[in-house]
């Protein structure tokens, strides 16, 4: 059986602030007191005190405290002692469990799944020490706490870490008329290491809104060498309007050295359009066909009705036909057999054919991308983590953690890469030999599905002059004909499918060296000698902790250990960002440290750093030297 504990008062002494009287009393002392400025409640609180008179006074007597005052009956029912780890004096989330719930929380766990994850941890919910509404109410104050500085304030501490941390991580504001920040972008290393070498063929897509406040999310992303999405960048955007496309383009190149991308895909918005017309005309700027299928069904859902092929036929002008001519008879067959001729919509679409139809497409480099598919999945990956109250720390958390889930996919690939023989059809040809050294898996898939078409290629007829050779080239069971043709002097082949100059995806394609906006020549990964030194100390740490974690001896050798260290390694590192002049007005991260509760640390004198005796220090290697 159990009750709570509540403190009533405590008195301190003048002279030395020693506690020198005190009482406790139950949970259920005393009444509530009547709130007399709120009438008319519908539903009340439902009362928990019983002005039960339970209480223990102590008194502080030559530093020992001594009962003057003592009520042991109470005037209600006691909590059974599988409950007692409800009540409010025995809730308490300890400094460890408050950074797994943290930990639980930046990996995208609901709530719920974090609490049960904790409490099968614990041993059982009774064993935990709080409930769900305590882990809801801490989570709640962290994210207030986080904001303590409002967007303004959070938005440059996180740059100023994001700069501390990688010295090429690039940020940039637009600021109005009073002062107020309205668009942002930024830049990692890898994300400028990422342009440098794939960024030829762009996406640019702002479908996405992060929260209540509807502010457009704006992603550039692109192709790597194995086929998977790599983000170039990231912007927020206080509105969709010319001017501010125009210096976010602006900006994006100047963290890129200037450097343009050969084409560029974005959807039907006109904003968009004239500012990229502004800030890159030479670009090729390609339509997103996904947004056109999507606004055709939008303005021409009439048509697609009773079985209607509408839909079908529209696609069979986006993507089948290779010739102008074919094309253009497709097209002309849609409008008169759906009587759509008249049609404002689909009139507005046909005059910018040259940026969706394939038989214009093909003279453009693309890598194969038609659409901004790559920004509209990497939104579906952060709708899985956003909600719609959700605050700044807490998107750029999840927007790190889905950026870290397109980079380990490339690892994977490449770890697959090296690891797995590439799947060879035809493994007596010295072409598929070759290109299995030269392309990654997915590239080389390709490049064997080609090369199966090209064995039921025939010759249907050849000129040969002094200036060249053409050749018209037929596919057996296909009714299309491409012209091919070699010059000799240059040893050049082209074709007028223009399949060769859309292809690339070579093992070495990150070979290069990339320079950031300072031309100071970016690293592959900034951040692997932090995971390697960690990846090195945490199982040691994990496995010392498991070997004395029953001894209270040995707990109490290491915790001095590690406290010790904690306070070197603290001014180690003080000691060097004074050295590199690198801490400016970066406000620090507080480290953990072994503290008990209620103390504050002190900083350590050279008179205390003389006090660490070499009796300890051999304590702890002796430990270290049993762990290994």
């Amino acid at each position: 059986m159990g009750f709570g504990v509540r403190r009533l008062f405590t008195n301190k002494s003048k002279k030395d602030g020693s506690i020198t009287t005190c009482r406790f009393v139950c949970c259920k002392e005393g009444v509530r007191r009547a709130n007399k400025g709120v009438h008319n409640v519908v539903n009340r609180r439902q009362e928990i005190r019983t002005d039960c008179k339970v209480k223990m006074g102590l008194v502080n007597e030559d530093g020992k405290f001594k009962v003057y005052d003592l009520v042991e009956e109470h005037n209600h029912v006691l909590h059974l002692p599988n409950t007692t780890h409800m009540l409010p004096s025995h809730l308490r989330i300890s400094d460890v469990q408050a950074q797994e719930i943290e930990l639980a929380a930046d990996s995208g766990l609901q709530q719920r799944a974090a609490y049960e994850f904790l409490s099968r941890e614990a041993g059982g919910r009774g064993n935990l020490g709080f409930t769900r509404l305590d882990l809801k109410n801490y989570l709640r104050t962290r994210r207030q706490k986080s904001l303590i500085d409002g967007e303004a304030g959070c938005l440059l501490r996180y740059f100023q870490d994001q700069k501390f941390k990688d010295p090429l991580f690039f940020y940039d504001f637009q600021m109005d008329n009073e002062d107020q920040i309205t668009n942002i972008f930024w830049v990692d290393s890898r994300m400028i290491l990422d342009y440098g070498h794939f960024g030829d063929v762009v996406s640019f897509d702002t479908k996405y809104c992060i929260n209540n406040a509807h502010r457009p999310l704006a992603i550039f992303s692109g192709f790597n060498h194995f086929k998977g999405g790599v983000i170039f960048g990231a912007a927020l955007l206080y509105d969709e309007t010319a001017v501010s496309f125009k210096w976010l383009f602006e900006t994006f190149l100047k963290a890129n050295l200037q450097k343009r991308p050969q084409t560029i895909f974005i959807d039907q918005d006109q904003a968009m359009a004239k500012a990229l017309r502004e800030v890159m005309p030479e670009v090729y700027h390609g339509l997103c066909t996904w947004h056109l299928m999507q606004n055709g069904i939008k303005h021409l859902g009439n048509l697609m009705k009773g079985g209607s092929h509408f839909l079908r036929d529209f696609k069979s002008c986006m993507y089948q036909y290779e010739e102008v001519t074919h094309f253009e008879e497709a097209w002309s067959k849609l409008l008169s057999h759906y009587n759509v001729q008249e049609n404002t919509w689909l009139s507005s679409v046909y005059t910018l054919k040259e940026k969706w139809a394939a038989c214009y497409m093909k003279s453009a480099f693309t890598l194969g991308m038609r659409s901004t598919q790559l920004s509209e999945s990497l939104n579906a990956n952060l709708k899985r983590y956003l909600t719609p109250n959700i605050n700044i720390n807490e998107f750029f958390t999840h927007f790190e953690r889905v950026v870290e889930d397109k980079r380990y996919n490339e690892l994977v690939c490449e770890f697959n890469s090296r690891d797995k023989l590439p799947r060879m059809n035809y493994s007596l040809s010295p072409m598929v030999i070759q290109a299995a050294k030269v392309y990654t898996p997915p590239i080389f898939d390709e490049f064997q599905y080609e090369f199966n078409i090209s064995l039921a290629c025939s010759i249907k007829y050849k000129h040969e002059s002094e200036a060249g050779f053409e050749y018209g080239i037929i596919i057996v069971g296909r009714e299309v004909q491409f012209r091919v043709l070699f010059n000799p002097p240059q040893k050049a082949v082209s074709c007028s499918c223009k399949r060769f100059e859309n292809f690339d995806g070579q093992k070495n394609a990150r070979s290069d060296v990339i320079l950031d906006v300072k031309e100071n020549e970016v690293e592959q990964d900034p951040k692997l000698i932090r995971i390697r030194r960690h990846r090195q100390l945490w199982p040691d740490l994990v496995y010392l902790t498991s070997e004395v974690i029953d001894s209270e001896e040995g707990f109490l050798l290491v915790a001095k250990g590690l406290k010790d260290l904690h306070i070197r390694s603290i001014e180690t590192a003080a000691v060097e960002s004074d050295g590199d002049g690198s801490s400016g007005n970066i406000r620090w991260r507080r480290p953990w440290r072994l503290t008990e509760a209620g103390r504050r640390p002190r900083r350590l004198t050279e008179a205390g750093r003389q006090r660490l005796t070499e009796a300890g220090r051999r304590r702890l290697t002796e430990a270290g030297r049993r762990l290994r």
